[in-house]
This record gives structure tokens, sequence and C-alpha cells, in this order.
């Protein structure tokens, strides 16, 4: 009989697959939900934890694959810099059943794919029996920890099986098989923190129960109020403990508006350690500028200041150092930190702030591209026209909008590369870096384009890779290897040109239709295959040509035919 726990997380499930992901079936809306609470932590996009799922045939016993680097996702490009501090390399690798209880298979399966594919030596071209989509995942872990063997990098691998049972129903034998796994790994990296875990009914529902915390409490002991802000001294404790947000680690999302990330040893960092160790009668803020933050709301009640969606726009270095330094939050210490909390609800005058702020900093525009009056335009266009702009990474995503209809800066960039620059194959390529250069990112982002161009970008591509998982023999590298050569393709053949631009794909608007879409999937995927149908294949210049002689050919038919 099934117990509460399984009852309910069914009805979680069901309720959630038909409102985030209506389009997916319950065995796959399951593997997304385990993906997202295994990386709850590091709030990964929908498009994130869709790109790290590798469940199919040939997968190795392994759903879902993720690499993460001082708390950051790392992607296929493998792009990061080297940090200078000393850095933390961590692995999550997920397991998922919803159909049956746990059981040895799966683990004896993972054993046997993780001794090869988290091997440094293994070869993966003579790993055939494993899908590209599991070999890509693992070799950007493979690629990571080479990058970062100068920095002697500490490594967390924790390992998941997710059933939709109870953890009660796991047997001796099975649990011995999960150490063995862990036993397996170790062997291959002798420093490194293994765990395996298993996760019920009751594991996953306290972790869907669990929330991102929106709303922090600042405690100070002096404070001047102003109409719209607090300037407050606070005891370096209390700072620190707004730091974690009620957890055991310091909230990296505080930082997310402050551009410029820890500096580790810097010449004024070490002036902010040696204040903070050198201790004495002298208080800590009349040595440093304090720290900013920016709030929706703060209202102060006592000695407390709630702040809601708080981001640290200026004081992340001071902010890192009191967080090194305070660890130990029974340590005696008396001194205080100068806080400026800023409250404000309107969009644009944040952003204002924040490019202020930052622009204080020696940072890279590349940076501040959220903040753009082009940015908000178009998150407001595509809201009135049902679809949502992340500009704020995550923030449709927490408030629970269909993951199909949550469009991330970084998908629209790729699929306006693609419509604006005919360049389906460095939105392939550079899916991360695309808006980095500003000569690029002013040839795809501008206030002088039609915005319903922006919403056919959105639109039309949500509907490809609808139809994409709805084409039998496509697995998920074949649909992300294409994709853009389908918008492309749909949307020149529509426009009758190849040499595409803002106003052309804006006057597609309501014209395209899955008929259209279907036919361009077809003729892609076979001149896809016929070229090879490897990710160089789609990352290199040679196919973007052969579509686009095809494309081209195919329009001339079309004027003949309507001369004829």
């Amino acid at each position: 009989m099934s117990d509460n726990s399984e009852i309910i997380l069914s009805q979680v499930l069901q309720d959630q697959n038909e409102a985030i992901a209506p389009e997916m079936s319950p065995p796959d809306f399951f593997e997304a939900f385990c993906a997202e609470q295994a990386t709850k932590e590091y709030e990964l996009s929908y498009e994130e934890i869709q790109a790290g799922i590798v469940d199919g045939e040939h997968d190795g016993g392994i759903d879902s694959f993720y690499t993460f680097l001082d708390g950051e996702c790392v992607g296929e490009e493998v792009g990061f810099t080297l940090p200078k501090k000393s850095a933390e390399l961590e692995v999550v690798i997920i397991q998922s059943k919803s159909t049956s209880g746990f059981s040895e298979t799966p683990i004896d399966k993972m054993i046997s794919s993780l001794r090869r594919l988290l091997s440094l030596s293994q070869d993966f071209n003579e790993l055939t029996q494993y899908n590209s989509e599991v070999k890509s995942r693992a070799d950007i872990f493979r690629k990571s920890y080479k990058r970062l063997a100068s920095k002697f990098p500490s490594l967390k691998i924790k390992v998941i099986y997710a059933c939709t049972k109870s953890i009660t129903d796991v047997h001796q034998n099975t649990q011995l098989k999960a150490q063995e796994l862990v036993t397996a790994i170790r062997s291959l990296f002798d420093e490194a923190e293994v765990n395996f875990e298993f996760w019920g009914a009751k594991e996953l529902l306290i972790l869907a129960r669990t929330k991102p915390t929106q709303s922090f409490e600042l405690t100070f002991d002096q404070s001047l109020n102003g109409s719209n802000g607090y300037v407050a001294l606070v005891k370096l404790r209390n700072f620190y403990r707004f730091l974690l947000g009620g957890g055991s680690e310091i909230r990296s999302d505080l930082f997310e508006a402050n551009v410029r990330d820890y500096q580790g040893s810097t010449e004024v960092n070490q002036e902010i350690s040696n204040t903070l160790e050198s201790g004495g009668t002298d208080d800590f803020w009349w040595f440093n500028n304090g720290v900013t933050i920016l709030a929706s709301r703060a209202s102060s009640g006592g000695s407390i200041i709630t702040i809601e969606n708080p981001q640290i726009v200026n004081g992340l270095q001071t902010s890192s150092e009191i967080g090194r330094f305070f660890s130990n939050l029974e340590s005696d210490d008396s001194r205080s930190v100068m806080v400026k909390v800023v409250a404000s609800e309107n969009e644009e005058v944040r952003d204002k702030i924040i490019k202020a702020t930052n622009s204080q900093n020696q940072v890279p525009l590349a940076s501040l591209r959220a903040t753009d009056k082009i940015q908000r335009d178009i998150e407001h266009h595509l809201k009135a026209n049902g679809y949502f702009y992340d500009r704020r990474k995550n923030l449709y995503k927490n408030e629970g909008k269909p993951a199909a209809k949550i469009i991330s800066i970084a998908l629209m960039a790729q699929a306006v590369m693609t419509l604006f620059r005919g360049e389906p194959d460095n939105a392939r390529a550079r899916p991360s870096s695309l808006i980095k250069d500003d000569a690029v990112y002013s040839s795809i982002f501008s206030d002088s384009f039609a915005l319903d161009a922006y919403l056919v970008a959105a639109s039309t591509i949500r509907m490809i890779e609808l139809k994409l998982k709805e084409t039998d023999g496509l697995v998920a590298r074949d649909r992300n290897n294409i994709r853009f050569y389908v918008l492309f393709w749909v949307c020149a053949l529509k426009s009758k040109s190849i040499s595409l631009n803002a106003d052309r794909v804006s006057k597609l608007k309501d014209q395209i239709s899955g008929d259209d879409v279907s036919d361009a999937i077809s003729e892609v995927w076979q001149l896809f295959s016929d070229a090879g149908g490897t990710d160089q294949t789609a990352k290199g210049p040679s196919f973007k040509e052969e579509v686009k002689d095809k494309v081209k050919n195919k329009i001339q038919a079309l004027f003949q035919q309507s001369e004829v």
C-alpha cells in the first residue's frame, strides 16, 4: 500500500506537470523534477536543467549530469576564467525512476559507466556504448577538472538515486551497491568528497516544498531612516548571518546584480582582511566604505530591517572578506559595518542604481546587458503576448510560469543571431558568449528593431523545440544541433529571402504554422544527416552555407511557380 508521501508526491507531480510543462510526458517530467530538486541550491533556469538531462538509449544508467564551478553551472563551452583563488568543482549525477522501486540494476549500470566516463585518461571515442549526450556532459567535467588542475580544486561528487517510492523499501543489497559505487569513484579521485543519496517520496516532497528565500532580515544597532531606505550600523556577526540567508553558506544570489565576482587576494581585499584580523578597539566601519543593498521593499521593526529581494550592488569584496573571516558565529566581535539599504519597486530606477553602482568598477559592458532599455522593452512586449523574458534569471520560474513560455536572454540571443545575422552555426557553437561582444550585441539588440521581431524569434524557436520533441528518432543532441537551422529555414522560406533582418522577421508574426515547422525539420534533418550529423557539423560554416543554398533554391522555385 502506498504511504501518504507517495500519494501526495503523485498529485504534486501531476499538478506541476500540467501547470509548468504540459507537453512533457510524466516520466520525462519526473526526470526534470528530480534534476530541479537536486540542483535547487544553484538556481538553474529551465534551459540549464534540460541541458543536463541525458536520459535515453545507451545512457549508462545516468539520467542527468551537471558540473558546477564555485556554484556556477559549467556549460558546453567550458569557457570560464581561471579563478584567482582555490576552486571548488562539484558534480551532481542523477538516476530517477518513476515507475518502480529501488533496485540494484541501475546502480550496477552507473558503477560500470562512471568508472569510464569520469576517468581523465579514457578515450571517449572508444566508448561507443554510450550516447553522445552523456559523454558530452561527462566531458564538461573532465575538461573543467583538467583546466583547473594547477589550482588544485576541491572536488565533490554527489550521486542521487531518486524514486517515487519510500527509501524504507531500499534493500540492504542495494545499499551495499551504493557503497560500491562510492568506492569506485574514490578510486579515481583520492581527495574527492563522494556521496550517494537515496531520495524517496518523502525526501522529494521536502525538497519540492523548499522555496528560495526572497525575504531577508538584517539586525542593526543604529540606523538613520530615509523616505526610501536606511543607513545602518550592523554588527559583523549579524551581517554575516544576513549573508547566509538562513542557510549554512553565503547566498551567491545576493550578488547577482554586482557584476564583479570576488577578486581574491588583491591589495584592497588584503587590506580589508587585515582590518578584520587586527581586532582592537577601532571600529571596522571607520576604515571601510560599507555595503549598499538594493531592495524591492524594506521595512523596519524594532532593531530589524526586513528586506525583500535584496541585491548587494556595492561591497561584494567587503562582504566576501567578512564571510571568510566570520565563519565562526560564536566569535565575540563587537565591531560594525555600515550598510545602506535603498528600496524601490520601479524596475527602471532599480536598473539605473545597479548600472550606476557597477559602473564605478572596471567591468565589461556585457555584464550589464540585462539593465538595457531594449531588454526591458522586450520583456514587456513578450509578456503582453504570453511569453516571459527571463531578463532577471529565474524570476518567472520562481513565479511558477510554464517552462515553455520562459525565454532566457541567452536563448533569445541565439535565436536573433540566427535570424538577424544569418549565423545559426555561431548560435549553436557559442551559446553563452554571443552577448559579450559589443559589436555583436548591438547588431542583434537595438531600440530601432521592431519588438515583434523578438516575439517571432521567441514563439518560433519554442514551436520548433516542441515539434522536435515530437519527432521520432531524434535525441536531445540532435534537437540541439539542428534547432537554429530549422529556425533559419522556416523564417527564410516564409519571408522568401535568405537575407533576413529584424523588419522582415517582424512581419512573420502569426504567419508560421506547425506544418511549416514540421516540413523544415524534415528537410534540415535530412541535410544534417547527409553532412555527417555531428556536433562539429552543426558548429561549422560549411553546413550553414549548404542550408542557405538549399533554401535559396526553394525560394527561387517558389518565384518561378508564381510566374507560371
